[in-house]
């Protein structure tokens, strides 16, 4: 504790010498100067005292005949001193210390762990909602709410818990374990058919098959009972009807394709910058943003620390100016862009489909292409309804 006020207000080793060395210790005692460590070697005093203690020690030095030589100087005092006829380098030394209390306010970095099921982006995404995210005002954090609500948002989150480490905020998460997955159907339920088909392959799982390959269904026919009787058992038997039914299908669907087409043309390209800090935009530039007829991105550059951003940066607007235009198509364009529109809806619609031959009829009109389009493809056609039963014991 001593050599710390030492260091803070200052202290000075000092030499006496050229005149009476008693004298001037005893004047220094009874001046009531505070003098530590003296020791002497021949007429010269070698002692330290205090930097605030050193100025009164003149008096006695000449009124003893001898000068003092400072030996060496220590403590925070002297440089401060150094520059203390330097307003811009002190005021500036006083605002920095300043700028760190008020940063220290602050949540400059925020890390999540415990997780593996849930994602990250997630986790980010409902800790920004709710005001946690890097840059917010700690203060101005609740986290009793936002753990309580990570554990009714994420079913697999058995508990979550906010530890803050200086300005740096930890979430940590414990996921429920998981289940294996045991295949499980309650109740009775038959498997029917969702659309009018040809049966050409039928596997059964469970359940009496009333559909075979070969049987023509229509929509909602019965494919699998799940009430049956058994040959082992008396009485009707009862199950949750489940099978793969692979039906060859008839799809039928009509696209319109306009004979004038618009398209976009750009023109030219603005960058406009502006100041973020905190939350703060500050436009770098002159006049309003003209959207009419543009496409706007914006890209974000903060400053990163130790890779963590921090909301400081530039935020770049960039507009891309575009006119628009009208083209007529001719008869062939207007069949090749139709033809196009077929097969994006054949492969976006029927994915899960297997797709075995298609006809389209193409009807040119003055103001576009109608298609009427008819597809057969193989696709699994059963569903499965539950039904209720009364069960005589």
């Amino acid at each position: 504790m001593v050599r710390l006020l030492r260091w803070l207000l200052g202290f000075v080793s000092f030499k006496f010498e050229g005149g009476f060395a008693d004298g001037f210790v005893n004047s220094c005692f009874e001046n009531k100067i505070s003098v530590n460590n003296i020791r002497r070697s021949g007429n010269t005093v070698f002692a330290e005292c205090y930097a605030g203690v050193y100025p009164r020690l003149k008096a006695p030095a000449r009124a003893n005949g001898g000068k003092l030589r400072v030996i060496k100087k220590r403590g925070i005092l002297f440089p401060l001193l150094k520059v203390k006829n330097r307003l811009g380098l002190f005021s500036g030394a006083v605002g920095f210390v300043l700028i760190l209390c008020f940063l220290s306010g602050f949540i400059w970095d925020v890390e999540i762990k415990g997780n593996e099921r849930i994602p990250d982006s997630e986790i980010y995404a409902l800790l920004e909602d709710n005001g946690l995210f890097c840059g917010a005002y700690r203060k101005g954090v609740d986290k009793d709410v936002i753990e309580n609500l990570m554990m009714a948002t994420f079913d697999d989150c058995a508990w979550a818990h906010i530890n803050e480490f200086g300005t740096k905020a930890v979430v940590e998460i414990n996921e429920t374990k998981n289940k294996p997955k045991t295949y499980t159907r309650k109740g009775v339920a038959n498997l029917k058919a969702t659309k009018d088909g040809l049966i050409v392959k039928a596997d059964v799982y469970d359940g009496w098959a009333v559909r075979k390959v070969g049987d023509s269904v229509t929509e909602g026919d019965l494919l699998i009972s799940g009430v049956y009787e058994s040959e082992k058992k008396k009485g009707n038997q009862f199950a949750y009807a489940r099978g793969e039914y692979i039906a060859q299908v008839k799809e039928e669907f009509t696209v319109f394709v306009s004979r004038i087409q618009r398209s976009k043309s750009y023109t030219y390209t603005q960058h406009k910058k502006s100041l973020y800090f905190f939350g703060l935009k500050i436009p770098l530039y002159i006049g309003r943003l003209d959207n009419k007829n543009t496409d706007i991105n914006i890209y974000t550059d903060y400053i990163t620390i130790n890779s963590n951003k921090i909301p400081i940066g530039i935020i770049d607007t960039e507009l891309k100016h575009y006119v628009v235009s009208e083209n007529t198509l001719s008869d062939k364009e207007l069949t090749a862009l139709c033809k196009s529109e077929i097969k994006n809806r054949i492969k976006t619609d029927l994915a899960h489909a297997q797709v075995l031959s298609q006809k389209s009829d193409i009807d040119l009109r003055d103001n576009g292409a109608k298609a009427k389009c008819t597809v057969l493809c193989l696709e699994n056609i059963g569903r499965s309804v539950k039904i209720k039963v009364n069960r005589k014991k």
